[in-house]
């Protein structure tokens, strides 16, 4: 516990244009069942920008530096802003052959409350919100005066070190606290970046739409070439030969529909 309030301290004192801030993250998939996912996603705040993606992509970059070569890993989205900007990049990827982009502003108001609760040796405040057809509950330290959390939340005098909705289907809380190397480059971010596609929420509903109907409609279509023999690898590890594909489409659109809880419930796709 004193090690991880050293090293949060540490870092902002001395270290505060570069920090990173590591999330464990639980939540539920599907609203439906009890299973719980557990991710750890990085926050990296910067001089330049904020950057908020899953832990794979941290591995890739350093599999990178190591030995100079890409890893195949599962594909996930991520987020960046800049720090004299308001507006959110959402590199989203919903499993076909591309990212997607979306601009936009996400911004909460805040109820800050008289609660306080001590955790790690640092003092936590509690306050509240509505976002994303969710309530809130986030526990923020001035301790560490960085008004960033994880995903799109901000604006608390803070850091945010716990956060969690009220049904308790996403819990947010930080677990590691570390400087970024002055060389750090977000290659397998980079790489994305400059090739994903600017679309509006309503377009990517309708791509998730269109994917739910033809879940392999960029390999069948022959957008994405399989050589003789190839086969392809599943987000959940399946692998599949070509000729596999047409009859596993039933299964993949029933894992699409049980994705129906997003960190932003009134974004979720409604599946017929």
């Amino acid at each position: 516990m004193k090690s991880l309030l050293f090293i949060l301290l540490g870092t902002v004192m001395f270290f505060s244009q570069n920090n990173r801030f590591i999330y464990e993250v639980k939540y539920k998939k599907d609203s439906t069942s009890k299973d719980i996912t557990r991710e750890n996603y990085y926050l990296d705040i910067t001089k330049e920008d904020i950057a908020y993606y899953n832990r794979l992509n941290y591995i890739s970059d350093s599999v990178f530096t190591a030995t100079g070569r890409t890893p195949i890993n599962r594909l996930t989205s991520f987020l960046l802003k800049k720090k004299d900007d308001n507006i959110y990049q959402n590199y989203e990827y919903i499993g076909d052959v591309n990212f997607y982009k979306i601009s936009e502003e996400a911004r909460q108001q805040w109820t800050i409350t008289d609660s306080i609760k001590i955790a790690d040796n640092l003092s936590l405040q509690k306050a509240t919100t509505e976002f994303g057809g969710r309530n809130w509950i986030a526990w923020f330290t001035k301790d560490i005066p960085m008004p960033y959390g994880p995903y799109k939340f901000s604006g608390l005098p803070g850091l945010i070190m716990e956060l969690y909705d009220t049904k308790k289907n996403y819990y947010f809380n930080v677990i590691k606290s570390e400087k970024i190397p002055d060389d750090y480059q977000r290659n397998s971010l980079n790489n994305y970046i400059p090739r994903a596609i600017p679309v509006t929420q309503k377009d990517l509903n309708k791509l998730r739409l269109d994917l739910y109907s033809n879940p392999f409609k960029y390999v069948l279509n022959g957008n994405l070439t399989m050589r003789e023999g190839q086969k392809l690898q599943l987000d959940d590890g399946t692998i599949l030969s070509k000729e596999q594909l047409k009859p596993a489409e039933a299964n993949e659109r029933k894992k699409l529909k049980a994705f129906n809880n997003p960190i932003e419930l009134d974004k979720a796709v409604k599946y017929p």
